[in-house]
């Protein structure tokens, strides 16, 4: 019974000792690099979601998933009302009879040309005459009745003359303000009736459809997500303590979850200046180095973002690190300076030295 008791107690002091030997460490010298976690996401560089301006049923949708597009290309068609369509053929209806009525065969200004030179020919005639009576006026022949009725005829027809000159000005006038407004009509008509018709902002793959033919769609729905085919970012929320770390061009080191065994590099490329109030995130983009030749919208990971390097700096395990920068040892606690820090380390920068040891916090 003695043997037994001693021996339990000779074990009891040998897991004492390797636990103190265990929770006491000393400062060394290493290289260190402090960098920020992230989780990631893919998407293109370049997307947006098309929206209608005009809400209405879907009658036809010309794309699919994965189809490759053209900007200016059509993606969809709403049904156009039937009034919208009413007023687009009235307007081309008023179009034809204000073009006809302006350059046609049978247009006003050709009608009051013909009377123009019906007057010209009047007006010469009497001119003839007025100069003929006015000889024999001179002469003493003739009565003075009928050279004042031949100078009365004269200025009439004069007179009527420059009333058609000034006619058929105004007439131009009005008629080229009425073909003008009705295309300017037409055009808007058109346009009104273009907006039922959707197409594709920029070059890119349709990577969603959220309509069906059949389905109603507001103006404030989107129909589907198109984006670039090639070109892609990497997406990370940066939590708001870590993003004054982050410089442009640091260095990234990305793992792909559809990647397990490969480390990609990139560089942070943008950092945006507003915090996320819903996940309390701010948004930071980078680009691989070189380009990856494979990837596809919405693969995710994680990265960590290389904000700082030291060489041969002092450090100990961060879990030696108390709060308020302070740290144990058997003289007591000691407050320290403290530099970068990763997971594994923390840099001091003065406090304590090499020959110091520490007592980790049993807490």
């Amino acid at each position: 019974m003695n043997k037994l008791i001693c021996t339990l107690l000779f074990l009891s002091f040998l897991s004492c000792k390797n636990q103190n030997t265990e929770n006491k460490t000393k400062p060394i010298l290493t290289d260190i690099t402090e960098t920020v976690y992230a989780s990631i996401n893919i998407k293109p560089a370049l997307s947006y979601f098309p929206q209608p301006i005009r809400p209405g049923v879907i009658k036809e949708i010309w794309v699919k998933e994965g189809d490759e597009v053209k900007k200016g290309q059509k993606l969809f068609q709403i049904s156009i009302p039937a009034d919208t369509e009413g007023r687009l053929s009235n307007a081309k209806l008023n179009l034809e009879e204000a073009k006809a009525n302006y350059n046609g065969s049978n247009n006003l200004l050709l009608n009051i040309e013909l009377e123009i030179q019906s007057a010209q020919q009047q007006l010469l005639l009497d001119s003839i005459n007025l100069k003929r009576l006015e000889r024999l006026w001179s002469l003493n022949i003739g009565k003075n009745v009928d050279y004042d009725s031949a100078k009365l005829a004269y200025n009439s027809s004069k007179i009527k003359l420059d009333v058609l000159y000034q006619k058929k000005a105004q007439t131009l006038v009005n008629l080229e303000n009425n073909y003008k407004k009705a295309l300017n009509q037409t055009k808007t008509e058109r346009s009104q009736t273009a907006d039922y018709t959707i197409h594709s902002e920029i070059d890119g793959i349709v990577y969603t459809l959220n309509k069906e033919v059949g389905d109603f769609i507001s103006s404030q729905e989107r129909f589907s997500e198109i984006g670039s085919a090639s070109n892609f970012v990497i997406n990370m929320d940066i939590d708001e303590v870590d993003i004054t770390k982050i410089e442009l061009k640091d260095s990234v080191m990305v793992n792909l979850d559809a990647y397990p065994d490969k480390i990609f590099v990139a560089s942070v490329n943008k950092i945006y200046p507003k915090k996320n109030e819903a996940t309390q995130t701010f948004r930071v983009e980078s680009l691989f180095y070189p380009p990856l030749p494979k990837l596809y919208n919405g693969l995710s990971g994680e990265a960590n973002i290389l904000v700082d390097k030291r060489k041969n700096a002092l450090v100990i395990p961060s879990d030696y690190l108390l709060p308020e920068s302070k740290v144990s040892t058997p003289n007591g606690i000691i407050s320290v300076k403290v530099g970068i820090k990763n997971l594994e380390f923390v840099e001091i920068l003065s406090g304590i030295d090499t020959s110091v040891t520490l007592i980790k916090s049993s807490e």
